[in-house]
C-alpha cells in the first residue's frame, strides 16, 4: 500500500502478508537477502512496546516444534517490531482445502505438537484459529503469538474481546481468563473447520457468535471413531472437562509414548511433516525476478541491468533507496528494437515495476536485497549510482528549461560527472540528453577558461571517452563481454551454493566457471566452499507411479525404490540401476513399508496384512510373515544382522522376524525407544524408559549384566564384543561381561559441551558402526557427526541443510551418506588439507614470513630448518641443542632468533646455518622473561620486550633494541606497562603492541591513543604492504587498523564461533588475512578477504595445537605447524583452488550444464 514504508530497520519492506488490530504482517528481505515475516505495531506508544515484548519473549520460550522462530525484535525503534522466520505455504484458511483420514489426524497432531511446546513453555496462544496455522512443504506451523501472554481474554469496557470470537472457548466470554484449556478449545474449532472448511460457531454478530459458543454442540459425524472422542473433549463447555494438550499429542500418536518432553515434541513434529502438503505456489521475490529474466531474450538481458539501475539511487553514505525516473530516460535515442525490448522489460517486470505520468520506479524496493544478480548490479556501478541519478535530474532540468548555461555542470561536480561517464561504469549508457548536457558543460568551461589548457584539455579528453562509452563501448565489444560474464559469474556462483547438496559435481565446477569470468571476493569464497565442503555427490530416486518407498543398505551403497508397480534397484555410487522387477501378476502391492538387508541383498516389504523378503536383485521370494491383524502403518528395519527383521506397528516394536528360519518373535516389552540387533544375530537391545535392556536371540531371555541406564541411543560393535549407549555422553559396555570400557581419549560426548539437547530434540535420529568397527557414526536431525571408536574423539562433524532420516559410513571409511527426503548425499570427511610429518618427537617452532623456512625442534635435538615447500630437512643450526620457548625469523628469512625463558638469546644466519650471536638479556640478580620479539621490516634491527621479574612496581618492563647482525644492545627503553605481543609497522616507524598501543619503536613511549584488543591473550599482526594490522578483540572477533591514522576499518572479521584466534598471518601483498582458532578442541584455519572484509573459507585443520602460521609459496598457500611436527598446507590463489576443485569434480561442465547455467556467454573448458 502507499502508505508502506521501503524500510524498517535493516529489513526491507515486500509486501503485506496481513493487517489486523495490533499491527501489519509484511513479508521482507534482510541485507543478505533472507526472506523473513515482520510486524509492525500501529501504535509506539508504552502499552504497544509492552504487548510487543510479551509476544517476543512468548514465542522465544517456545521450542521450535511446529511453529516459527523469533529473529529478531526491536522496541526501540520508531514503531516497535518483531521479525520470525518466514513460512512459505498458505494458511489453513486460505488453502481451501478439506482434510479427511491419515491427513486430517497429522494435522491434529501438529497443531497438537505447537499447543504442547507453547504450554511447556508456560505460555497460552490465545489467539489459535486457522488463520495462524500455516500449510508449510515440511509440515504444518503454528504462528502469531500475539497476544499470547497479554491482557486477559476477557470482555473490555466497549463489550470487545481480545481474540478472533468464533475460535474462543465458552469461559472467556463469561469474564474468565483464558488458558491452556481455552486453547485446546481452539484446537478442537479448527478441526472442525479443517474437517467440513467452515467455521464452526460462524454467526452475524458478537452475540450470535457467544451463543452458538456457549450453546451449540456442533455435529462431528464428519470425524472417523478415533477421532471423534478427541474432538468432542476439545470442545467441551467445562474447561476442566477438556483434556491438556500434551494428552491430544499422546493420544494423536498412539498413547504409550514415555519419552520426555522434547522426546514427544520431536516424534509429534515427525508425525506431522508426514502430512502430504503440494509445494506452495509461494517463490520469493528474488525467484520470481530471476525467473523473468531467464525469459527474456538476449538483447532484453542486455539491456536489464541499466534499466534497474536507473531505478536506483545510492546517497553520500552508500544507502540505496529506489528512484523514480522519467520513462524516456530509459528509451530516449534507442534504436526501435532497443526500445521495444525496454518496453518488454517493464511488462515482463510489471508486478516490480510501476508506470505512472510518464516517470518508472520499483514497485518492490524489496528487490534491492531479495534478487541477487540486482544486488550484484548495483555493487559493480555503486560509485556511480549517485553521479548517474545527479546527471540525469540536472540533465532534464537543462533541457526543460531551455538549455541555459546556468544549469551546467562546471568546476568539480563535470569533472566528477565527466570521470564517471568515461571510465566508472559498468552497466549504463549515457542517453542522448545526457551526452548533450554533459559536452555543453565541458564546452562552457572552455569559453569561460581559455587559459587553463590543460584542464580544459583534460576535459576534452573525459568527454571524448564519455561519449564514446555512451555510445558504443558498454553494449558492444569486449567490455560488453567481459561485463557480461562478470555479471553471469556472480550470478551462477549463488547457484553454484544452492546446488551444493542436490548436484555437488555441478556446483564444484560452475564456482570454478564463476571464479574464471568474475575473480572477486564472492566467487573466491565459493570456490574455496566447493574445495572444502564435504558433499561430494547426490543420488536422487528417479520418479515412480503412486506413492513410493526408499529404502538403503547397511553400506548406504544400494537404493530401492519400492512403488506400486514393482521395484527399482540403484547403485548409488554410480546412480546406475542394477535390477529392476515388478509385482507378480496380480498381486500388486501398496506398500507402507521397505527395508534393504545391510548388504543390500535381501529387500523386506511391508503391506496392512503381510511383510515379504524378496531377492533384491532377482525378484524371488525369500519368505513372508503373516501379520496377526491388519494395521494401515507397518514399518519394517534391519538392524546388523542380514536376516532379522524389526516390524513396527502403529510405531510400537512388536516383533523380530527372522527371514532364513521363518520365525517371528514378539518383543517383550512395550515402549521401546532405540534398538539394535548384533551382527551375529545373538541379541537384541533396546532402550525402554531410559534403561539399557539386552536379550538374547531367539528366546529373549534377558542379560541381567547388561542393565545399565541409557539415555537414547544403542549400537553394537560388528564383532557384538561391545555396545554402546549414547546421549549427552556416549558409553561403551563389554556385552560378555557388562562392565563399562572406558575409551582411550577420556570422556566421549555427543556434542563438545556435553549436552544432549541435540539427541532430545531430534525427530529422527540413530548410531551406526563403520564396517570396520573403527568408527561410529551418529546423526540427529540436520547434525551427522562421527567418532574415533576407540579414543571418543571426533573425527568428523557436519551440519545438513534438511533432517537426515538415516546415515551410513561407507566400507572405504571415507564417505558418509545420509538420506534426505528422495535424495542420498554423499559427504567425504576427508579433508582437503595436504599433511605431511616431519619426524616422531618434532616440534615444528616457526615458518619465516616469506614462506620459504620452517624451523622446527625436539626436546634434546637441535633446532633444524626445513624446506616448507618441499618439507625437505635443510639441516641443524649449529650449537641449537636444548629447549627454546620461541622461535622468530626476519621478514626476509634470513635470520632466525631463539628465546629462552630468563632472557637468552640466540641468532643464526639461515643461509649458513651458523650461530651470528648470543646474548643474556639477564644480567646478575636481575631475572628477565620475554613478552614480544618483533624484527624490523629491513632485518636490520630486533625489538625484544621484557619483564624484569624483580623489579618494584611500575619499573619492571623494558623494550631493548639489539642489531641483528651482531646481537650488540643499541638501546633500552622504559615502557609504562607490559607490551605483550609486539610487531612492526610496514614502514618500521613504530611498533604495535597486543595490549593495543602504538609506540615509538626509539623511546619506548605511546603515539597517538591506540586501539582496542581482548587485553592479556591478545595478538597482533602488521601487513607486509601498507598501514594495516589485525589484532585480535572480544568473542573470537579480528579488528583491522590503519597504523598511520590511528583509525579503526569496520566492520570487525567474524569467525564461525567466539573462539580467539591464537595464530594471525597477512599474506605477502596483504590482500588477505588468516587466523587459526582452537574451537572445541579442533583447530579452524579461517581465511578472510581484507578488502571486502568477507570471509572466504573456515577449514579444519585437526586437534593439534598450531605454533606457526604463514602464507608460502608467495601466496598461493597458507601453511599451519603442528606442535607435533605435522605441516597442513592449503591452496589459497584462485587458479590453484580451482585446479584442485576440478580434480576433485573428476570432470568438465558438459556443453549442456553450461547452457542451462550460463546460456548468454560463449563455452569455455574453465578446468
Amino acid at each position: 500500500m502507499a502508505e508502506d514504508p521501503q524500510r524498517v530497520g535493516a529489513y526491507w519492506l515486500s509486501g503485506r502478508l496481513g493487517a489486523g488490530g495490533q499491527g501489519v504482517v509484511y513479508e521482507a528481505y534482510d541485507e543478505a537477502g533472507r526472506r523473513v515475516a515482520l510486524k509492525v505495531l500501529h501504535t509506539s506508544d508504552d502499552k504497544g512496546r509492552e504487548q510487543l515484548a510479551k509476544e517476543a519473549e512468548a514465542t522465544r520460550r517456545v521450542a521450535s516444534f511446529c511453529t516459527a522462530r523469533v529473529l529478531e525484535t526491536r522496541l526501540d525503534a520508531g514503531k516497535p517490531y518483531i521479525v520470525s522466520e518466514y513460512v512459505p505455504g498458505p494458511s489453513l484458511r486460505a488453502a481451501g482445502r478439506v482434510f479427511a483420514g491419515d491427513d486430517l489426524r497429522r494435522l491434529g497432531t501438529a497443531v497438537a505438537t505447537a499447543l504442547t511446546a507453547i504450554h511447556e513453555a508456560g505460555v497460552v496462544h490465545r489467539d489459535l484459529k486457522p488463520d495462524n496455522v500455516l500449510l508449510s512443504p515440511d509440515g504444518p506451523r503454528v504462528i502469531d503469538f500475539g497476544i499470547a501472554r497479554t491482557a486477559d481474554m476477557s470482555l473490555t469496557a466497549t463489550g470487545m474481546v481480545t481474540g478472533t470470537p468464533t475460535y474462543m472457548a465458552p469461559e472467556v466470554f463469561t469474564g474468565t481468563r483464558a488458558g491452556e484449556k481455552s486453547d485446546v478449545f481452539a484446537w478442537g474449532a479448527i478441526m472442525l473447520f479443517a474437517a467440513t472448511g467452515e467455521d464452526p460457531f460462524r454467526a452475524d454478530d458478537l452475540g450470535a457468535v457467544m451463543h452458538r459458543v456457549l450453546s451449540f454442540h456442533p455435529d462431528l459425524g464428519v470425524f472417523p471413531p478415533d477421532l471423534r472422542p478427541l474432538v468432542e473433549a476439545a470442545l467441551a463447555k467445562d474447561p476442566a472437562q477438556r483434556p491438556r494438550a500434551r494428552d491430544l499429542l499422546l493420544a494423536l500418536l498412539g498413547g504409550g509414548h514415555g519419552a520426555g518432553g522434547s522426546g514427544l515434541l520431536a516424534e509429534g513434529s515427525r508425525a506431522a511433516g508426514a502430512l502430504h502438503l503440494p509445494d506452495p505456489a509461494d517463490p520469493g521475490l528474488g525467484t520470481l525476478a530471476e525467473d523473468a529474466f531467464l525469459a527474456l531474450g538476449p538483447q532484453a538481458r542486455e539491456l536489464a541491468p541499466e534499466v534497474f539501475l536507473r531505478l536506483v539511487a545510492v546517497d553520500e553514505d552508500g544507502r540505496e533507496s529506489s528512484r523514480r525516473a522519467a520513462k524516456d530516460e530509459l528509451l530516449q535515442g534507442r534504436p526501435p528494437r532497443e526500445a521495444e525490448a525496454v518496453e518488454h522489460i517493464l511488462r515482463v517486470f510489471s508486478y516490480v515495476v510501476s508506470e505512472r505520468d510518464g516517470t518508472v520506479t520499483l514497485a518492490r524496493p524489496a528487490l534491492l536485497r531479495a534478487w541477487p544478480r540486482l544486488r550484484q548490479w548495483v555493487e559493480d556501478d555503486r560509485a556511480g549510482l549517485a553521479v548517474l541519478a545527479q546527471v540525469s535530474t540536472a540533465a532534464r532540468e537543462w533541457a526543460t528549461n531551455g538549455r541555459k548555461d546556468g544549469d551546467l555542470f562546471q568546476g568539480t561536480r563535470l569533472e566528477q560527472a565527466l570521470s564517471w561517464a568515461a571510465t566508472g561504469r559498468r552497466h549504463v549508457t549515457l542517453t542522448p540528453e545526457e551526452r548533450d548536457f554533459l559536452g555543453a558543460g565541458t564546452l562552457l568551461t572552455r569559453k569561460r577558461a581559455r587559459r587553463r589548457r590543460l584542464t580544459t584539455a583534460a576535459l576534452g579528453v573525459l568527454l571524448v571517452a564519455a561519449l564514446a562509452a555512451g555510445g558504443l563501448a558498454v553494449r558492444q565489444g569486449a567490455v560488453a563481454a567481459e561485463q557480461r560474464d562478470r555479471a553471469s559469474g556472480r550470478q551462477v556462483a549463488a547457484e553454484a551454493g544452492r546446488l551444493r547438496t542436490s548436484d555437488p559435481v555441478a556446483a564444484m565446477l560452475l564456482s570454478v566457471a564463476a571464479w574464471r569470468l568474475a575473480p572477486g571476493a564472492d566467487t573466491r569464497a565459493e570456490l574455496m566452499d566447493s574445495l572444502h565442503r564435504p558433499e561430494s555427490a547426490a543420488f536422487r530416486q528417479p520418479p515412480a507411479k503412486g506413492v513410493t518407498l526408499r529404502a538403503v543398505s547397511g553400506d548406504g551403497r544400494a537404493m530401492a525404490s519400492v512403488s506400486e508397480d514393482g521395484v527399482r534397484v540403484y547403485d548409488v555410487r554410480s546412480g546406475r540401476r542394477t535390477a529392476s522387477w515388478a509385482w507378480p501378476p496380480g498381486q500388486g502391492r501398496f506398500p507402507t513399508g521397505a527395508a534393504l538387508s545391510p548388504s543390500g541383498r535381501l529387500l523386506v516389504v511391508a503391506t496392512p496384512t503381510e511383510v515379504t523378503a524378496y531377492d533384491a536383485m532377482t525378484g524371488a521370494g525369500r519368505g513372508e510373515h503373516r501379520l496377526p491383524q491388519g494395521s494401515p502403518l507397518v514399518r519394517v528395519e534391519f538392524g546388523d544382522h542380514e536376516w532379522t527383521v524389526a516390524i513396527s506397528l502403529e510405531r510400537d516394536l512388536t516383533s523380530l522376524w527372522d527371514v532364513r528360519g521363518g520365525r517371528a518373535v514378539k518383543v517383550p516389552l512395550d515402549l521401546v525407544g532405540s534398538w539394535a540387533v548384533s551382527a551375529d544375530g545373538r541379541r537384541f537391545a533396546l532402550v525402554r524408559q531410559g534403561v539399557l535392556r539386552v536379550l538374547r536371540l531367539p528366546g529373549m531371555t534377558e542379560d541381567a549384566r547388561l542393565r545399565r541406564p541409557c539415555g537414547g541411543l544403542v549400537a553394537f560393535t560388528r564383532d557384538g564384543a561391545r555396545l554402546v549407549c549414547a546421549r549427552g555422553v556416549i558409553t561403551r559396555y563389554d556385552t560378555a561381561t557388562g562392565a563399562r570400557v572406558p575409551v582411550t581419549g577420556g570422556r566421549w560426548t555427543w556434542a563438545e559441551d556435553g549436552s544432549s539437547a541435540e539427541v532430545d530434540d531430534a525427530a529422527r535420529r540413530g548410531l551406526r558402526f563403520s564396517p570396520d568397527g573403527g568408527l561410529l557414526l551418529g546423526f540427529a536431525d540436520d547434525s551427522v557427526r562421527v567418532w574415533d571408536a576407540a579414543t571418543g574423539a571426533p573425527v568428523f562433524a557436519h551440519r545438513a541443510e534438511g533432517r537426515a532420516s538415516d546415515a551410513w559410513i561407507d566400507p572405504d571409511l571415507r564417505t558418509v551418506r545420509y538420506l534426505q527426503d528422495d535424495t542420498v548425499i554423499s559427504l567425504d570427511v576427508g579433508s582437503r588439507v595436504e599433511k605431511a610429518r616431519l619426524g616422531a618427537g618434532v616440534t615444528a617452532g616457526a615458518v619465516s614470513p616469506d614462506g620459504r623456512l620452517l624451523a622446527a625442534s625436539g626436546e634434546r635435538s637441535p633446532v633444524t630448518l626445513w624446506d616448507a615447500r618441499t618439507r625437505e630437512p635443510l639441516g641443524p643450526l649449529a650449537g641449537s641443542q636444548g629447549e627454546w620457548d620461541r622461535l622468530d625469523f626476519d621478514a626476509r628469512g634470513r635470520t632466525l632468533l631463539a628465546g629462552r625463558a630468563g632472557g637468552r638469546l640466540s641468532a643464526w644466519d639461515t643461509a649458513t646455518r651458523k650461530r651470528l650471536w648470543t646474548r643474556d638479556l639477564s644480567t646478575g640478580s636481575q631475572a628477565f622473561e620475554l613478552s614480544g620479539v618483533a624484527f624490523a621490516p629491513d632485518g636490520r634491527t630486533v625489538a625484544v620486550a621484557v619483564n624484569r621479574l624483580d623489579a618494584p612496581a611500575g619499573g619492571a618492563w623494558r623494550l631493548v633494541t639489539l642489531d641483528a647482525a651482531t646481537g650488540r644492545q643499541l638501546r633500552t627503553a622504559a615502557l609504562e606497562t607490559d607490551a605483550g605481543a609486539i610487531a612492526f609497522t610496514a614502514d618500521g616507524t613504530s611498533l604495535v603492541s597486543a595490549y593495543g598501543r602504538i609506540l615509538d619503536p626509539v623511546t619506548g613511549r605511546r603515539v597517538g591513543a591506540g586501539f582496542n584488543t581482548s587485553g592479556e591473550n591478545a595478538i597482533v599482526a602488521t601487513s607486509p604492504a601498507g598501514p594495516l594490522l589485525a589484532v585480535t578483540g572480544a568473542d573470537g572477533a579480528v579488528a583491522l587498523w590503519d597504523s598511520r591514522r590511528r583509525l579503526p576499518l569496520p566492520p570487525v572479521l567474524r569467525g564461525v564461533d567466539t573462539a580467539a584466534p591464537a595464530r594471525l598471518a597477512f599474506s605477502p601483498d596483504g590482500s588477505l588475512l588468516a587466523a587459526v582458532t582452537a574451537s572445541d578442541a579442533v583447530n579452524l584455519a579461517q581465511i578472510w578477504d581484507v578488502a571486502t572484509k568477507r570471509r572466504l573459507a573456515t577449514v579444519r585443520l585437526g586437534d593439534v595445537f598450531v605454533t606457526a602460521l604463514a602464507f608460502t609459496d608467495g601466496g598461493a598457500t597458507l601453511t599451519a605447524a603442528g606442535q607435533d611436527g605435522t605441516l597442513s598446507r592449503l591452496p589459497v590463489s584462485g587458479d590453484l583452488v580451482a585446479k584442485a576443485v576440478c580434480a576433485r569434480a573428476g570432470r568438465a561442465l558438459t556443453r549442456a550444464e553450461w547452457a542451462r547455467h550460463l546460456g548468454g556467454v560463449p563455452y569455455r573448458d574453465v578446468c
